[in-house]
């Protein structure tokens, strides 16, 4: 915990960028794209922020990784995300199977959230392994990247290939379901990436929470005005931080906008681990965070109180996950 506060980290990733996973009959082209388009981006944060690491394109290892986030940094829980992009690679740039193994390092600490593509595998084969993923691996989310290649891509709003992938997570219990939104990822159109298609999805699945990853950058505007009018869509973090040392203000005001429209109990922290290890570095910025006063009165943005911050490291994610943090606390021995 962090000054009495749980840290519930959204978005921890098991990726692989090494050659060994381009898939047989390419070339490899777009998976070296998205390495370079990755350094660059890791170099640019870097300026002003964590130092980038060394070793960022190979499994982590899973030891180092636990360490990195309950021995090093004060995480208490934190969700192991699949990366379901099958295009160009043999397993999925995040394979379930590595994730699944991180969270069987900690079961406790670690939960599993798993991924599928309805457009790449059919759908039926992707209601199987969304079936397998929960009985057999412990899967309690999937997370989606809807564009694998020009002309495989899917909506969520789409009433044929998405409504019985979100039908399927409610009759096996999953609470919340998971999207890539903004960042587009090597050569995939950023269009593809917009958060519209939420939109009908979550009305038409109440009971069903949607979290959009990235505050769907570059569209944060549309993303946060489609969050604030429907309470089962929560906005996740990761790289909002990375940003956050480069461009202090811009950030500010993001989460000022986040704040003041959608509210702390729908904002979620992500470290995006491991690419960036620097976990508790991220802690430690939001458990410190103050919204400037000169914001507050141009902007109306309100004061970041303990509450928010609560809400933001740990509660919220919890909240839409449906896992009861005081239960978790006691399992975990963290209060008598």
């Amino acid at each position: 915990m962090k000054d009495g506060m749980f840290v519930f980290d959204a978005a921890v990733h098991c990726q692989d960028f090494s050659n060994g996973q381009i898939k047989d009959g390419s070339d490899g082209r777009r998976v070296r794209i998205l390495r370079e388009q990755l350094t660059g981006f890791i170099n640019l944060t870097g300026r002003r922020g964590p130092p980038p690491e060394t070793e960022t394109f190979s499994n982590p290892d899973l030891d180092w990784g636990v360490d990195m986030l309950f021995g090093k940094a004060d995480t208490d829980m934190a969700c192991a995300c699949s990366v379901p992009l099958f295009s160009h690679w043999r397993a999925g740039l995040g394979p379930v199977e590595l994730s699944h193994a991180l969270a069987k390092k900690d079961p406790k600490r670690i939960v599993l959230t798993g991924g599928v593509d309805p457009a790449y595998h059919g759908l039926g084969p992707a209601l199987k392994e969304m079936e397998r993923q929960v009985h057999e691996l412990g899967a309690v989310s999937f997370k989606f990247y809807q564009y694998q290649s020009r002309g495989c891509s899917w909506r969520a709003d789409d009433r044929d290939i998405a409504y019985p992938l979100w039908e399927k997570a409610i009759e096996l219990g999953v609470k919340m379901v998971q999207f890539h939104k903004g960042f587009p990822l090597e050569l995939g159109p950023v269009e593809a990436f917009k958060p519209n298609d939420i939109q009908y999805a979550a009305a038409d699945f109440p009971e069903l929470n949607f979290g959009i990853h990235h505050l769907g950058d570059p569209y944060v505007d549309e993303t946060i005005s489609i969050a604030s009018r429907f309470e089962n869509i929560y906005l996740i973090l990761p790289l909002w931080f990375n940003q956050y040392y480069l461009q202090p203000w811009k950030m500010l005001q993001r989460l000022g906008e986040a704040l003041l429209y959608v509210g702390s109990d729908r904002i979620c922290y992500g470290s995006e681990a491991f690419i960036w290890p620097h976990v508790q570095t991220y802690i430690d910025t939001l458990a410190n965070l103050e919204m400037p006063e000169e914001l507050q009165e141009r902007y109306g943005y309100p004061e970041i109180t303990r509450e928010m911050k609560e809400n933001i490291l740990g509660k919220a994610f919890a909240r839409g996950m449906g896992i009861d943090i005081e239960a978790k606390k006691r399992e975990l021995g963290l209060v008598a």
